[in-house]
């Protein structure tokens, strides 16, 4: 049983890793134990901070989210990974593509929405409840336990 699920957060945009980052760090039994600005680097600390958990980003240079899934799923099956990007059509297109290619999950990425308040609101309420559902194992620190 896990207290704390260790996140590794995927974007090319460093503002959507800082809200992405500050929104899971706000939740007690989440901890944001490294970001990459792309699926290259992602690869690399995966292998090295081996998270609980991966957000990725589908558009992103050097390397996609999808080319970063399949190698995701080719070094490990397990690893919950949970694509988050806007939902253009685009962005649908490919996202339908990462969830066939290995991905657990997918939030999309909120658009529009004015203010960033409003935009770390709508990741929190997505994203969260994802990321601990995923990861196997996780308890909740306050759910009652059950007797013996």
């Amino acid at each position: 049983m896990r207290e704390r699920i260790r996140v590794l957060v995927v974007d090319d945009s460093v503002v959507v890793r800082r809200i992405v980052t500050d929104v899971l760090a706000s939740d007690p039994a989440i901890e944001v134990v490294g970001t990459a600005p792309n699926g290259k680097v992602a690869l690399d600390k995966i292998q090295q901070l081996k998270p609980d958990a991966v957000t990725l980003d589908i558009e992103m240079p050097v390397m996609d989210g999808l080319q970063t899934i399949k190698e995701i799923r080719r070094l490990d099956r397990r690893l919950p990974v949970v694509m988050f990007s806007t939902l253009t059509e685009r962005g649908a297109t490919a996202t339908l593509e990462a969830l066939s290619s290995g991905a657990s999950d997918y939030v999309t990425k909120p658009a529009n929405v004015g203010s960033v308040a409003e935009s770390m609101e709508s990741v929190r309420a997505e994203l969260i409840p994802k990321v601990k559902a995923l990861v196997p194992g996780f308890v909740e620190p306050h759910a009652p336990h059950a007797p013996h």
